[in-house]
């Protein structure tokens, strides 16, 4: 069995939990808000309140339409919470779906969950014989394919944003980390989507150096590998213990490291 570090879907539970707050707090804001108008407009009823019958028959017609476009607002507002939760919760289901897989993985293999960087959270990092894999669990349905220009389509249809780029960028910013953390060491390096709902019609080097598989592919996929330098288990150590300091790096360091320059990096070009 993998030596397994981290616990997976930690950050998008996390997140789902704050989405139900959000849920929770939108719901007593438009109740809150609703009471109050209500309140007010009662109380210009009441005898002690002199106001004249026609300012009265305003304040109770306006009062009708402005509840009603609040009580839309706030409806509309609980569902965008309500989707981005739900979104979240399938997302930890399915880095739990993931981590099931990868708990499979022999006992050369180091698995760290859920590691946050500075920059941004990498959802399971695998470092073995077959060198170090950065996957990006993704629970979408539907059938993804290319979109011609290294990005991904769901059924068809672009997303909502670019996601390679940005994912190889994070793991090329990574990389450059973990040597100065492991200094001699140059393994090959992977960015990979893990699909666990979808249909996967997207052939390696149609999203540029990103590799899209589906779940169920991943031991074949990384255990089985041939191709590539194979790794000692010391240094499948060292790095595993490189990227846990990445998860502890003070602002310090990452200040530190910016201020040297390096040159530009082109977002498709060959990893390794």
């Amino acid at each position: 069995m993998a030596k397994v570090l981290g616990e997976s879907g930690r950050y998008v539970s996390d997140a789902a939990q704050k989405e139900w707050r959000k849920l929770i707090l939108f719901a007593f804001i438009g109740i809150g808000l609703l009471g109050v108008g209500e309140g007010f407009v009662l109380s210009s009823f009441l005898p002690s309140v002199r106001l004249p019958p026609w300012a009265k028959a305003i304040l109770l017609i306006s009062a009708i339409p402005a509840a009603l476009v609040l009580w839309k607002w706030t409806s509309r507002k609980m569902d965008e919470i309500g989707k981005k939760r739900m979104a979240f919760s399938r997302g930890a289901d399915g880095e739990n779906q993931v981590a099931r897989v990868l708990s499979s993985f022999p006992d050369d293999f180091h698995i760290i969950h859920d590691l946050a960087t500075p920059f941004g959270n990498v959802d399971h990092v695998v470092t073995g014989p077959t060198g170090v894999f950065l996957l990006d669990t993704k629970a979408w349905r539907g059938v993804i394919s290319p979109d011609g220009k290294g990005e991904l389509l769901i059924n068809g249809q672009p997303t909502d944003k670019p996601h390679v780029r940005p994912f190889l960028g994070r793991m090329l910013d990574i990389r450059d980390k973990v040597r100065t953390l492991a200094p001699g060491l140059d393994p090959f390096y992977q960015a990979v989507f893990v699909f666990t709902s979808a249909r996967v019609e997207a052939k390696w080097g149609t999203t540029s150096s990103v590799h899209c598989v589906r779940d169920e592919q991943l031991y074949d996929y990384i255990v089985e590998k041939k191709f590539g330098k194979h790794l000692h288990p010391e240094e499948v150590q060292t790095l595993a213990q490189a990227f846990l300091a990445l998860a502890h790096m003070d602002r310090d360091f990452t200040e530190r490291s910016s201020s040297r320059e390096s040159p530009p990096r082109r977002p498709d070009q060959t990893v390794r």
